[in-house]
């Protein structure tokens, strides 16, 4: 029999099973050995070699002792530089040793199994077919890329990880992990035209055949996680979504339709329900606070808030806050930074008291993800380039973007920091103290020089205010603050210029509506009935009546009444 080589893109495996199946995952164990039982079928398997990136090993703690079990030999491959996340890096590198066997070490090899369905494959898989060599792929059915399905001159045959692991809950409506079917058409080459229209209602139409509807398979925006919607990872991108709409539309809370929409497009279904999986997870784990106002029922009106409460998103938004001021403090006396050397190594150093992210491998991880959402939202921009020989990313914020603004607030790293404590506290503990040794732990590297001037001022406004406990100097935080309340939920508060401007336009929307229906009334100054709030007059509370239901209405039809004088006039409220 000949012998065979296999070589697996265990990166492509994972996020296949991972994306495309429910319930518990099978161990890596009894996947590599149902992998290696179809290539030993062919052969003797001489050449057995795993790729997989630093991050699927993280997550897969029983990787490289499965890998040990069956005899494969671990190629682990570094998926960041310069703290920016490489894409395709497993590809690059099994080509690269698939090139050097068949052209160097082992020419003989007749049989070759890539286990891998990426488009990126199709230079490999023709080059081993010129040298007259046996191509079999190994991959998930809707992992494959069209290319490689399509074209049968570049593989011998194609066995999918939906026959050889059975056992898997297999969802054959998953999500794409890449792009490998963007901008396809639906329908293969062999198939006619007419295949892609509906049957008339009432028959098949004069030529009887039944007509076929093929789907495209969907494809998820960037902006969208596509993991398992209850992972640490996910909720936490969650968070930093919610958290960017509402201080963008300087709200408590923002309701659930709006917010799917706002995030992804109203075409790409697909993607808004992955994000609603998202949202259900949330709900359920407390991540985030989900009410209905009256009698409002429906799903779509639910009003999202993250719960600050919760100690992944107060971690989340402690480390988030903490990332964006590090930059803005070292980008005063420059433009732009390095990623690596002076934000993400810095802040990773500092120990924090408890929390999920233990550690300073996992802080680095946790750092290096917000890190990556930011720049997906805009708020940070970088750019590589060449130094001493060497790439680097340099990284600068958006001064305009709603998410720097909000962590730009003077009370945000203090406000943050004593609602990452107080959810890190076990029972019975004090939950609104600090130590101040805590205050240079983590927030020296962030504020820089200016740590003891921001306590001090923090100290006089009224944010918080020194109390000892026993011999450890510390700090309690008055929760009442304005400035407090601003930066944990309400974002009605951020940048009172934009908040007089967003009152000033309702006023005088309201004014005109007035106008149409009856007189208006007259306004009631901010300095003798309307209460100020930060500076900037409220709102005044526009008349309502009720209507003939009893029902609130704005300009409906009220029932009128008689006065003792004789005159029909509309009953005030």
């Amino acid at each position: 029999m000949p012998d065979v080589a296999l070589l697996i893109d265990w990166e492509n495996v994972y996020y296949t099973l991972r994306q495309h199946t429910t319930g518990p995952l099978p161990s890596s164990l009894a996947i590599l050995q149902a992998i290696l039982k179809k290539a030993a079928e062919f052969g003797p398997v001489r050449v057995k070699l795993a790729i997989f990136g630093q991050e699927v090993a993280m997550q897969d703690e029983t990787l490289l002792m499965a890998l040990e079990f069956t005899g494969i030999e671990p190629i682990p491959v570094a998926q960041r530089m310069s703290g920016r996340l490489l894409k395709g890096r497993s590809d690059a590198v099994l080509i690269t040793r698939a090139m050097k066997l068949l052209y160097k070490d082992r020419p003989e090899i007749e049989v070759w199994f890539i286990v891998s369905g990426d488009r990126d494959l199709n230079a490999l898989c023709k080059a081993l077919k010129d040298e007259d060599k046996k191509v079999y792929l190994v991959a998930g059915d809707l992992s494959l890329a069209n290319e490689l399905r399509e074209s049968p001159h570049l593989r011998d045959d194609v066995f999918l990880l939906e026959d050889l692991i059975p056992e898997a809950r297999w969802t054959r409506g998953g999500l794409r992990v890449d792009d490998t079917q963007h901008g396809k058409e639906e329908r293969r080459p062999e198939e006619p035209a007419a295949a892609r229209t509906r049957a008339r209602r009432g028959g098949s139409g004069r030529s009887g055949a039944a007509r076929v509807i093929r789907t495209t398979p969907p494809v998820v925006p960037a902006v969208v996680p596509t993991a398992a919607p209850e992972s640490d990872k996910e909720q936490r991108r969650l968070a930093v979504l919610l958290l960017d709409q509402l201080v963008a539309t300087h709200a408590s809370s923002m309701a659930r339709g709006d917010f799917v929409r706002s995030v992804v497009p109203l075409s790409e279904k697909e993607a808004s329900s992955v994000l609603e999986e998202r949202i259900d997870a949330a709900i359920e784990q407390h991540h985030i606070e989900a009410k209905l106002e009256g009698r409002m029922r429906a799903k779509a009106k639910q009003l999202l808030s993250p719960n600050f409460s919760s100690p992944l998103v107060a971690e989340t938004y402690f480390h988030f806050v903490r990332l964006l001021r590090r930059i803005n403090t070292v980008t005063k006396d420059t433009k732009r930074v390095p990623v690596v050397e002076a934000v993400l190594d810095p802040l990773s150093r500092a120990d924090q008291p408890g929390g999920i992210a233990r550690g300073r491998t996992q802080r680095r991880v946790l750092l290096e993800t917000l890190f990556n959402i930011a720049e997906e939202r805009g708020a940070i921009q970088s750019e590589s380039v060449q130094r001493d020989g060497r790439e680097i990313t340099m990284c600068w914020l958006v001064d305009d973007h709603p998410l720097v603004i909000y962590a730009r607030q003077p009370a945000a790293a203090i406000a943050h920091l004593f609602n990452f404590v107080s959810t890190t506290r076990a029972r019975g503990e004090r939950a609104d103290w600090v130590n101040a040794a805590l205050f240079a732990e983590l927030l020296s590297r962030v504020e820089g020089d200016a740590l003891e001037s921001n306590i001090r001022s923090a100290v006089e406004r009224g944010i918080m205010k020194p109390e000892d406990h026993g011999k450890k100097a510390g700090f309690i935080v008055m929760r009442d603050h304005p400035e407090v309340r601003t930066i944990l939920g309400e974002f009605g508060g951020l940048n009172g210029d934009t908040v007089e401007r967003v009152v000033t336009a309702t006023a005088a929307a309201s004014d005109a509506e007035d106008d149409e229906s009856e007189p208006a009334a007259p306004a009631p100054t901010a300095t003798a009935t309307a209460p100020v709030t930060n500076g900037t007059a409220a709102v005044p509370r526009k008349r309502t009546r009720r209507g003939s239901r009893g029902g609130r209405r704005r300009g409906g039809r009220g029932r009128n009444k008689t006065t003792p004088a004789g005159t029909g006039t509309e009953a005030a409220d």
